[in-house]
């Protein structure tokens, strides 16, 4: 698994191809602005201070706030953990647990996105490709979950 600054200029990179526009938001955190409106839809974060992205998460309703999460909660590069805080309110929705437990077309969608993401030996065609597939499955779900 790449490191925050390996993934961050990989990111770069391949968002050129994209005209997404990557940012760091600190130290543990990569941004992703897949709609050129300021705002990211998506983030890579290490959430346990091991210098790798260890959660993708994705902003589900277009309130500039996060809350659709892919989590590797066992350091394995792979996420295990899938779900939702479809309000922002803290209430949390589990969606799946386990990598044989994320199984929904989306699902298994968004955790190759997130295996692209984090590959260290992921070439800038291969990221811009799951960037350009973020981009298109944020528009995906964002259709089916309009905010309200």
């Amino acid at each position: 698994m790449a490191t925050m600054n390996e993934t961050k200029k990989k990111l770069e990179e391949a968002s050129k191809l994209e005209r997404i526009k990557i940012t760091k938001g600190g130290k543990d955190k990569i941004l992703i602005d897949l709609n050129g409106d300021g705002e990211p839809e998506a983030a890579l974060i290490d959430t346990t201070g091991s210098g790798r992205a260890d959660l993708l998460a994705i902003d589900l309703t277009g309130d500039h706030k996060f809350n659709l999460f892919l989590d590797d909660t066992d350091d394995n590069s792979y996420p295990d953990v899938f779900y939702m805080d479809k309000k922002g309110d803290g209430n949390i929705q589990l969606l799946g647990v386990g990598e044989e437990e994320i199984r929904s077309e989306m699902g298994q969608r968004l955790n190759k996105i997130y295996l692209c993401l984090t590959d260290e030996e992921a070439d800038a065609a291969t990221v811009s490709d799951a960037l350009y597939d973020l981009k298109a499955a944020v528009k995906e779900i964002r259709k089916k979950n309009p905010a309200k």
